[in-house]
């Protein structure tokens, strides 16, 4: 087997393991009783088992409803091992087991980290202190300790009851474990603080009264972080210390690092700027010290990385998050030999918007994925319902929306013609194959190529069809994917600049010292491009704000790097361009100019609308779909969808 090691099962106390590959906590373990959350849940639960995961842990959840949740969801009773919510986690459990997978569920008390609602009882915490957001932190004392142990205990017992082989303790990310445990949250001079011994003290009640509980036949698996990577954060020698001190009563540790309330920069969720499987290193220091099996998790989304991993010694399990949402298939694609169809996370944050308690409104409409449009597509019938009858599909525009159509068209059955007026598939993420950051993005683009390659589609490259060619093609369906071209803005002298899709081809014309003509999120991606690169690079905006048009998470990360490595001018709006700089005037409506070599501009996209109104005149009585970027300029994801949901829908 080319992944030996990755598919090598393992026994964990009293349970046997397929293979080494975990399928990380997502999704909060109360979406099972909210109505319009539970479809997805259950969905990304049983898809993830029925992929091959050897365990599928459903995420955080609440140990009691007073102090340890930080959402506003309903109770849980506990101590209720009847009744609907009982049947509820029941079934979680049982469609993950029925699929050979271990089934886990994890713990959480969010400790000081938990938001304040009137009505609501005040956080608690290792220390009493007024928080930023002037809501009083009460400070923890034996009595609350014990009350939370027994919590614990309480809730793992329920999960017992329901089915699950595991629970999964958190005592990383800044929950209250870990709150304890960091000497930068627990300044206590009590026997709980001081000492990493004394820090430790209460997350080891929990632990080691969750053992003596549950007994041997249950598994315990921890998480904790590996480092905090937060000014005076805890460190690996610590978080080591700590693994050395739980073993003893723990089956698993799983290893992670940052905090939740810096989740993007101190590496808790790895972006695109991150390397591949940052905490390899936390875990290897860790398996080192410690004789129990180690989960690594963070930014994996290989199965040649995940068998390196394992091979050289890092770890025991990998686990995957937004990997196993990307492609719930990824370990029987891998033990199948099928590694090349495997659909790679590109750690967009598409499905990992922003912070849960800023959008739990909006959850049901935002839990999406870039690359897998199925995943919470809404019509799941239509996805079951094969065409009537095998239809003449012509697809024009072989860009990430005409090749997903193409793709899905020919799975479903229908015979379709690709067309691409270029000699090369790709359309606008061909720009990945030279962009500094945007390896995974290149990786899903190149796997569409090849899934278009793999099939049984007649592929047209270097053809643009007259409308008589399209007229006597005798298309039952034409889907229009014909994409967008570049805002040529109105500034005078802008034939001086040249756009920002240019500099990827052209890259050599650009100067050493650069100016970029627009902050969003083109510009910023591209100027930083620019800057990784080794130029000296100026963004200009006029409004105040900077990749307005970025997911939540990604703007945060992509800041952070663009911080580092150029100059961004807001408030400024360009008003002329020469072929040494441009002119512009501020908020207080002065004149400014910079000097640069190279004048760049992104200033937005705009549809190739009359490439389909030509179409449509050419197709007569046959149906058009519109999809992708010649609708309105579209993210990955809209373009995505767009295609699927057109050929899904060829009935």
């Amino acid at each position: 087997m080319k992944f030996s090691n990755l598919f090598a099962p393992l026994q964990v106390g009293r349970h046997l393991y397929r293979n080494r590959i975990v399928a990380s906590p997502m999704y909060n373990g109360q979406f099972v009783i909210i109505p319009s959350l539970s479809r997805v849940f259950l969905e990304s639960m049983e898809e993830k088992a029925r992929g091959g995961c050897a365990e599928v842990t459903v995420g955080e959840t609440a140990v009691d409803f007073e102090y340890a949740n930080r959402e506003p969801f309903d109770p849980i009773d506990y101590t209720r091992h009847e009744g609907p919510t009982f049947e509820a986690f029941k079934h979680v459990a049982s469609i993950i087991k029925k699929h050979g997978a271990k089934a886990f569920i994890q713990l959480c008390h969010c400790g000081e980290s938990k938001l304040f609602s009137p009505g609501l009882k005040n956080p608690i915490g290792p220390m009493g202190y007024l928080r930023e957001d002037g809501v009083e932190v009460k400070v923890m004392d034996e009595t609350m300790m014990k009350a939370i142990c027994d919590n614990f205990v309480t809730s793992a017992r329920f999960m017992r009851a329901a089915g699950f082989d595991g629970v999964v303790i958190h005592a990383g990310h800044g929950w209250l474990l870990h709150q304890f445990l960091s000497a930068r949250t627990n300044r206590r001079t009590d026997k709980y603080g001081g000492s990493l011994e004394n820090r430790a003290r209460f997350p080891l009640q929990v632990i080691s009264q969750l053992r003596e509980a549950m007994g041997k036949d249950f598994l315990i698996e921890v998480r904790v972080s590996g480092e905090e990577r937060i000014e005076n954060g805890m460190g690996i020698e610590e978080t080591v210390d700590f693994c050395k001190m739980i073993e003893k009563y723990v089956d698993i540790i799983h290893v992670s690092s940052g905090i939740y309330r810096s989740p993007v920069l101190s590496g808790m969720i790895s972006s695109p700027f991150a390397p591949h499987a940052l905490n390899a290193g936390y875990a290897e220091a860790i398996k080192k010290a410690v004789s129990v099996p180690v989960t690594l998790v963070g930014g994996i989304n290989s199965p040649e990385l995940a068998e390196k991993l394992i091979a050289d010694g890092k770890c025991d399990f990998v686990a995957l998050g937004r990997q196993t949402t990307a492609d719930p298939d990824f370990a029987n694609k891998a033990q199948a030999g099928n590694e090349e169809d495997i659909t790679p996370c590109t750690r967009c944050f598409g499905c990992f918007l922003g912070p849960l308690e800023e959008v739990i409104d909006r959850l049901g409409s935002l839990m999406f994925c870039t690359v897998n449009p199925k995943h919470n597509y809404p019509n799941r019938e239509l996805l079951e319902s094969p065409p009537k009858v095998s239809r003449n599909v012509l697809v024009i525009g072989g860009g990430v929306a005409g090749m997903e159509a193409a793709i899905v068209a020919a799975d479903r059955g229908h015979k379709v013609t690709l067309v691409e007026k270029s000699n090369s598939l790709g359309g606008l993420l061909n720009f990945t194959d030279n962009d500094f950051y945007k390896a995974d993005l290149r990786a899903f683009k190149d796997l569409l190529i090849r899934r278009v390659h793999n099939r049984d589609i007649n592929l047209m490259l270097g053809k643009e069809l007259t409308p008589e060619e399209i007229r006597s093609f005798g298309a039952e369906v034409i889907i229009a994917a014909v994409g967008s071209r570049s805002i040529v803005p109105s500034i005078p002298g802008i034939e001086n600049a040249m756009k920002a899709v240019d500099v990827y081809k052209d890259g050599n014309k650009v100067g050493q010292k650069v100016i970029m003509v627009g902050g969003g999120l083109v510009g910023c991606e591209v100027g930083l491009h620019l800057a990784k690169n080794g130029r000296e690079v100026t963004i200009v905006e006029m409004t105040d704000k900077i990749a307005p048009d970025a997911y939540p998470f990604y703007r945060m990360a992509l800041l952070n790097e663009m911080d580092k490595a150029l100059v961004c001018k807001t408030g400024l709006k360009c008003t002329s361009i020469a072929p040494n700089g441009i002119t512009g005037v501020n908020c207080e409506n002065q004149e400014e100019f910079l000097f640069g070599e190279t004048v760049v501009y992104a200033v937005g996209m705009q549809p190739n609308r009359e490439v389909v109104e030509k179409i449509r005149d050419a197709a007569g009585d046959v149906p058009v779909y519109e999809v992708g970027d010649c609708t309105q300029p579209a993210k990955v994801h809209e373009a995505v969808r767009a295609g699927f949901e057109a050929a899904v829908t060829i009935l």
